[in-house]
Parts: C-alpha cells; structure tokens; sequence
C-alpha cells in the first residue's frame, strides 16, 4: 500500500469500528432490556404458580424449589 492512502485507510478503519462499537453498544442495551422483562415474567409466573399450589400439597415443597432455581 503506498504511504499516502495509509493514513485515509487508518481513518476509515476507525470510522467502521466506531461505527461497530455503537451497534455492538445498542444491541447490548436491547438485550439487557429484554432480559430485565424476561425476569419479570418469570417472577409473575412463578407467583401464580405458588399461588396455584396450595402450600398444604405434597407437591408443592417440590414444585417451589424447582421454581428457585430457574
């Protein structure tokens, strides 16, 4: 490569890694937030789920430490 088109090739690199960055940046906030509303929904639905299990079933120890762990 001769050495005047180095430097406009440095510059366009950083311009598309700048530009990767941001996306990277946006698309790592995105899932952030849908995982933040994916625990939420896990939340209500294990709620309902003990609240459908009376506490007095057998069952019901089982299914509550099955439910902890996810």
């Amino acid at each position: 490569m001769p050495p005047e088109m180095f430097l406009p090739f440095l510059v366009g690199y950083a311009l598309a890694v700048r530009q990767c960055r941001a996306e990277l940046m946006a698309t790592q906030s995105w899932l952030q937030n849908e995982v933040a509303e994916l625990r939420k929904e896990l939340a209500a639905a294990r709620a309902e789920l003990h609240e459908a299990v009376p506490s007095t079933e057998p069952s019901a120890k089982k299914i509550r430490e099955a439910t902890s762990e996810l």
